[in-house]
């Protein structure tokens, strides 16, 4: 199966290993709670996958990579300790607490009572390191020493034919897993690149040449995950000013002749992409309306990164506001009642929220993206208290209206320049797209962003929906059926 649908079954997994009955049981007994396995080539993302599938879960997420482990950091140290058996003390041998456990246990004390333990190269561990594997995979125990209920066990490998130092379970240990076969998958990947702003470059070119998408020659691979680290770094380089060219590609695109291929298509995009921003925000659509199909589908998805980028933007501002107006909200019912200052009051809900966030992030519960944007949102609360300092208490309240209110401007300018930057590159894609196929990749990479798709349903629906049915090729064919009638 693709990532995305070995993403819903592993999301199935924890969610019924995690519920229980109205008696208060387990619906899914502990005993009866097998490990998922994910078993496929290289780059296909699953080690990403699993933490993707636990921050949308809201659940804590502990990974290791086994073949870093010996059987005492897995295990734990022995430990010689005095008990006293059968009315003689004696020296006993037991371990310290493994490695492994000890990380899933600190997760759950700072928060995180759920959640997934993830070894990825399960299978590549030592022999004398699989006894234990085996021990945790059936029992959830390394040595002495349990897991926690409520954590779900996952394990990722790579077949043999991908990794020297892998080696196949038996049968035995197969019946005691979930096993999810993870296939490359293209459409998969299309959509999580859509979604995260890979660079247009290389979604382009992979709409158009499907075939590179996973390559391998017997010594070289190139994967999914080289067409996304390969994204990230020409995004990168282009922010610093840097061109990104050969050099580049073939350090990622270990395929000789897939990072020749990309070259040559770089340098073409190159040129188009020089005039698209001019273009686009003169108006002049029509100017590009003779580009070969390749071309065309680099300057679509050009177009659709570019409203993408500034949805996101728009977005973060809007969640600035919102929260800002709901802390001030906040703050301002308490002070209807206590007798602190606003001020003091101000500080205090601050120090509350500083204190969830470091909650959230000692349990795993925030990606990066998160952690910087409360961050950020953190510190110009922290700003504004230091305005605060001092102030009479009518001008304290008066001081925090007119932030919310600036804030709030700026949220709505930016939601109107967005509309208006919508306005202009549908204009543009409607002139320069004339191919139906390429209008629709254009639309439908708007559709499939979060950020985008939803500012575009509120704000310019009619327009999407006329340009849509233009494109779409169920409503082409039934046109085209209407004119034979």
């Amino acid at each position: 199966m693709n990532i995305r649908e070995a993403a819903g079954q592993l999301e199935q997994a924890i969610r019924a290993y995690g519920a229980k009955t109205s008696e208060g049981g387990w619906r899914v007994a502990p005993s009866a709670q097998r490990p998922v396995y994910l078993i496929g080539p290289p780059g296909v993302g699953k080690t990403a996958m699993v933490a993707q599938v636990a921050a949308k879960l809201g659940i804590g997420c502990v990974a290791y990579t086994m073949t870093h482990h010996t059987r005492q950091s897995a295990l734990g140290l022995p430990l010689i300790v005095r008990r006293t058996l059968n009315g003689e003390e004696r020296a006993v041998t037991e371990y310290t607490v493994s490695e492994i456990v000890a990380g899933v246990w600190e997760k759950v004390e700072a928060g995180a009572a759920t959640g997934v333990l993830f070894l990825d190269e399960i299978n590549c561990v030592s022999e004398s390191l699989m006894p234990a594997v085996l021990q945790l995979l059936q029992y959830k125990t390394f040595g002495t020493h349990a897991l926690p209920q409520g954590w779900t066990i996952v394990c990722a490998g790579n077949p043999p034919k991908y990794n020297r130092y892998a080696h196949t379970f038996d049968p035995v240990v197969m019946d005691r897993l979930r096993v999810i076969e993870v296939e490359p998958d293209l459409e998969a990947w299309q959509a999580y690149a859509a979604a995260h702003g890979a660079h247009p470059v290389v979604r382009s070119y992979l709409k158009l040449r499907a075939g590179d998408f996973y390559v391998s020659d017997g010594d070289r691979i190139v994967t999914a995950r080289s067409w996304t680290d390969l994204s990230d770094m020409m995004l990168a380089a282009e922010a610093m000013g840097d061109a990104p060219g050969k050099a580049l590609f073939s350090q990622y695109l270990q395929v000789e002749e897939v990072a020749e291929r990309f070259g040559l298509y770089h340098r073409l995009c190159a040129s188009v992409g020089a005039r698209l921003d001019e273009a686009i925000d003169a108006g002049a659509g029509a100017s590009l309306a003779g580009l070969p199909f390749d071309e065309a589908v680099f300057a679509a998805l050009f177009t659709a990164g570019r409203l993408e980028a500034r949805s996101d933007a728009a977005a973060r501002r809007r969640r600035d506001a919102d929260g800002l107006a709901n802390f001030v909200k906040g703050v301002a019912r308490q002070s209807a009642y206590a007798s602190d200052s606003i001020e003091a009051l101000f500080r205090e809900q601050l120090a509350r929220q500083r204190r969830a966030r470091e909650v959230k992030l000692r349990a795993g519960l925030l990606d990066e993206a998160e952690a910087l944007e409360t961050a950020n949102r953190l510190s110009a609360l922290e700003a504004l208290a230091g305005e605060l300092r001092g102030l009479p208490e009518d001008a304290a309240a008066r001081a925090m209206r007119e932030r919310c209110a600036g804030v709030e401007g700026a949220a709505r300018e930016a939601e109107s320049s967005l509309e208006r930057d919508f306005t202009r590159c549908l204009d543009f894609a409607e002139a320069a797209f004339g191919d139906p196929n390429v209008l629709l990749i254009f639309l439908s990479e708007l559709r499939g962003h979060e950020a985008a798709g939803r500012f575009a349903e509120k704000r310019l629906k009619a327009r999407m929906d006329a340009l849509w049915q233009r494109s779409d090729p169920e409503a082409r064919a039934a046109r085209l059926e209407d004119k034979r009638n």
